[in-house]
């Protein structure tokens, strides 16, 4: 099978999941092409696991020749279909100017990625987020491209469901990472009430995953953060609980990796509180520096809250790989995460902007390092069932096929 699939940005270090999907893959059999849709971004690293995606990924240019050529042809050839598209792109996102204006210029490049898929000889084409990867593949559709099918995944389904009943209804197959988007689409989203939508959580391989066997350590009580420094994130609740109860956490440590526009904000609000000289902010980093801090972490915590244009988590990767490396996960009750973290079961959940039930669960770590391991244990097997890599790569590629 010859499979597109398209990205808005490449790379992405906060996108793993997808590189981990794409080279099952390709270790499955599949060959692929990966268009992304904006040009490659030299700030980002690429993991070294997923190093083999820089040999099968494309980027025509919005104003590139092809992509100027490829819209030439396709308003010659329907004129009125061009201009009724045009038409709907503006008027479906016109509460949302500046998604519209990124819409409109996404056209050519569309209409380039369609006529390269089809030379290319692709038999399908996979758009990772119901945003503009969607937008690309149910343009290049309309105008003779191939089949599609969409993963919908968080913030590409909850800032906004313009133009998703378009962009879905016209998909051969509808993927969510969670029951929660799932439910959210059936009643949001006119027309997809009733049509299937396939639920397959977000994956790792677990099996290459050496679980941590021994309790968390208290002396240092390491608290581990991973991901974007941002204001769905709710990284900042997590400071006010270790400014409450780090006392009693005795030899504490945060270590927080990755980065974000929160991260100035973030250092400030460290200083300000007294806690600076215990917290490390790591910036962005391999995906092996982020896999040895998982394994020496005496907790992880995700205190995600719903954001700002109603921005939030589906699943937080993070928590399915902490759960992998079997520590103690700490996350919020918000979207698709009870899915992971049952509360006094695979981890402790926690009301969303709460920051006194934070430290409430840090402190229940703190104090009981047996029976954090025995949830977290709990939680790795609940990740080998339901969030197995090479059994939900293999549900995809089905889809792909399902046409």
């Amino acid at each position: 099978m010859k499979l597109a699939v398209i990205v808005t940005e490449y790379p992405k270090s906060t996108e793993t999941f997808i590189y981990r999907d794409l080279m099952k893959f390709v270790e499955l059999g599949v060959e692929l092409r990966l268009y992304h849709l904006t040009r490659f971004r030299e700030d980002q690293p690429i993991h070294a696991f997923a190093a083999p995606t820089r040999g099968f990924a494309h980027h025509p240019g919005i104003a590139s020749r092809a992509s100027i050529r490829a819209f030439g042809r396709a308003a010659i050839r329907h004129p009125l279909r061009m201009a009724a598209l045009l038409v709907r792109i503006a008027t479906g996102y016109a509460r949302t100017p500046k998604i519209a204006v990124k819409s409109l210029a996404l056209v050519p490049q569309a209409l380039a990625i369609a006529e390269d898929a089809r030379r290319w000889g692709a038999s399908h084409v996979h758009a990772e987020f119901a945003g503009h990867p969607a937008t690309a593949a149910w343009i290049g559709r309309m105008f003779g491209g191939l089949p599609y099918s969409v993963s919908c995944r968080a913030h590409d389904i909850f800032r906004t469901q313009a133009l998703l009943d378009r962009k879905l209804g016209a998909a051969s197959a509808v993927r969510t990472v969670s029951l929660f988007g799932e439910a959210f689409l059936r009643t949001r989203v006119a027309g997809l009430a009733t049509r299937a939508i396939h639920v397959i959580h977000s994956s790792i391989d677990v099996t290459r995953i050496a679980p941590v066997e021994t309790p968390p350590s208290r002396a240092p009580f390491r608290i581990l953060y991973v991901g974007a420094l941002e204001p769905k994130k709710g990284v900042e609740y997590l400071l006010i609980a270790l400014a409450e109860v780090g006392a009693q956490l005795g030899d504490w440590r945060l270590d927080a990796i990755g980065h974000g526009p929160s991260a100035a904000a973030l250092k400030r609000q460290a200083e300000a509180l007294g806690l600076a000289a215990r917290i490390s902010f790591h910036g962005v980093q391999p995906f092996e520096t982020v896999a040895a801090a998982y394994a020496r972490a005496s907790v992880c915590v995700a205190p995600s809250v719903i954001g700002p244009s109603g921005r939030q988590e589906g699943i937080p990767n993070v928590m399915i790989e902490a759960l992998a490396y079997q520590r103690p996960a700490i996350a919020t009750a918000i979207s698709g995460i009870p899915e992971l973290i049952r509360d006094g079961e695979t981890g402790l959940l926690v009301p969303q902007a709460d920051a006194g039930a934070l430290a409430a669960a840090l402190l229940r770590v703190h104090a009981d390092p047996d029976a954090a391991l025995a949830m977290a244990r709990r939680g790795r097997a609940h990740v080998m069932a339901e969030f197995d890599l090479a059994v939900n790569a293999r549900r995809q590629i089905a889809l792909f096929g399902d046409q």
